[in-house]
């Protein structure tokens, strides 16, 4: 059986919110100065990944147990052994041993010990004395086959509270400080699942050099590798994922900009690798939409942009015309908002594209949060009444749904309105749920069944 060594990391923490995420950032950012690194971030989150994607200058993966079940280490090792990177870091969602299992069994501490990666927790310290101590060995005693190799202590408030913390840490406990940070001036702000994305690229280019700048003197980014680089040898099994080419080169037009860019980094690399250039657009910016054989409106949050998507009438007439002509077009949750006659946002409303006729409006608690479970409505369906697991978190909602044929039966989740999602008009294909095509299954049969490779 074939082995390889792959140097990584797993940054993890106590509780949510404790700062994992920006020592995340700032870790990958670094290390990519010296290694070519590939991050990986355990959830369905969109968000993070897009940030740990401009740090690392790489792709970021997500390893999500609900997506991938038990070929989640086949899918990581896979993802290891293809890449031309030579060292490694997952970042984890909520707290080491959170789970809705009793037994933890799709913990951050499960994933941990299936990828075998050394764990380093990042604790939130700004309300803790010496109970640190006991916050520590309590969680390395809970689970000895988790490898937990440092401590990161964040949001000192004092050089005094700093020295009593380290003594207490060295006087009782084994664990490597791995860095000490003080409170930050700066900081990504939180919104739905993770850090926002409503900045613009070279925004959050400089949001990430001030980070790094802020804590590379405070991490011992020296002992990290020497403990990344202590990781044990992971075998390669037979995971394979044949690559279906299509016929011909397709070209699908996908919007990115500060509205919409809740992507699946899988979901774009498959469609690259079965034969089809991608050609982003910006519906906030562009005045046309690319020269394309389809369109994918991804997620984001265009309720914080609605002036400037009503503006932008020529592209949303476009994309209208373009549906009624036949042009297949794909979106997933804030795409389908977009998709709808307006958006209802803080007593604001704009128009959108008009394809359904629907009024968006939001609520300020999640209408669908969570896993969702998707069953084609017919038996018939381009991807042969095979169940799709997917993601959703929106506050979109319609108070008037009817007379619109959808796609899916809703199993698990809100989707649309409790029973169905993926509303259907022509060739325009659009839901709630984001999609995590591993396999390429769905994207590759939807554009087979749009006839888009004839």
């Amino acid at each position: 059986m074939k082995e390889i060594s792959a140097p990584r990391i797993y940054i993890s923490a106590f509780k949510k919110s404790s700062g994992k995420t920006t020592v995340s950032i700032a870790l990958s950012k670094i290390l990519s100065r010296k290694y070519k690194l590939l991050t990986f971030k355990k959830g369905p989150d969109y968000i993070d990944p897009m940030w740990l994607e401009l740090a690392s200058n790489n792709p970021c993966f997500n390893l999500d147990f609900f997506f991938l079940k038990d070929q989640i280490y086949s899918y990581f090792v896979n993802k290891i052994d293809q890449s031309k990177c030579n060292f490694f870091l997952i970042e984890g969602n909520h707290g080491l041993f959170d789970d809705i299992y009793l037994d933890g069994k799709t913990s951050n501490a499960s994933l941990a010990k299936i990828t075998k990666t050394p764990v380093v927790i990042v604790v939130d310290v700004s309300e803790l004395g010496r109970s640190l101590v006991a916050l520590l060995k309590g969680m390395v005693d809970f689970d000895k086959d988790v490898f937990i190799s440092g401590v990161i202590l964040n949001k000192i408030q004092s050089v005094r509270q700093e020295k009593k913390l380290i003594e207490a840490i060295k006087n009782y406990t084994d664990l490597p400080i791995l860095g000490t940070l003080p409170a930050q001036s700066v900081s990504i702000t939180q919104r739905h699942l993770g850090l926002t994305s409503v900045l613009q690229e070279e925004k959050k280019q400089e949001l990430i050099e001030n980070i790094t700048s802020n804590l590379e003197n405070y991490l011992d980014v020296t002992q990290i590798t020497k403990i990344a680089y202590n990781a044990p040898k992971l075998h390669v099994d037979n995971y394979n994922v044949p690559i279906r080419k299509l016929k011909k080169q397709v070209v699908i037009a996908i919007a990115f900009d500060e509205a919409f860019n809740f992507y699946y980094k899988q979901n774009l690399q498959n469609l690259q690798s079965m034969g089809v250039e991608i050609k982003k657009f910006s519906p906030i910016k562009d005045e046309s939409i690319p020269l394309a054989d389809a369109i994918y409106i991804g997620g984001g949050f265009p309720e914080l942009f609605l002036d400037q998507l009503q503006k932008n009438f020529d592209l949303r007439n476009q994309i209208k015309k373009a549906s009624k002509e036949g042009l297949p077009i794909f979106a997933e949750c804030g795409g389908l908002m977009y998709l709808t006659n307006s958006i209802e946002y803080n007593e604001n409303k704009a128009k959108m594209c008009g394809i359904f006729n629907l009024e968006t409006q939001l609520s300020n608690k999640p209408k669908g949060h969570g896993y969702t479970i998707l069953s084609p409505k017919k038996k018939h369906s381009f991807i042969e009444n095979k169940k799709i697991y997917a993601h959703e978190f929106h506050h979109g909602f319609f108070t008037e749904f009817k007379d619109i044929e959808c796609f899916f039966d809703v199993i698990r989740g809100y989707g649309i309105n409790g029973v169905c999602d993926y509303a259907l008009k022509d060739n325009v294909m659009a839901g709630f749920s984001h999609i995590f095509d591993e396999k390429s299954d769905f994207f590759y049969n939807w554009i087979k069944e749009n006839k888009l490779d004839s």
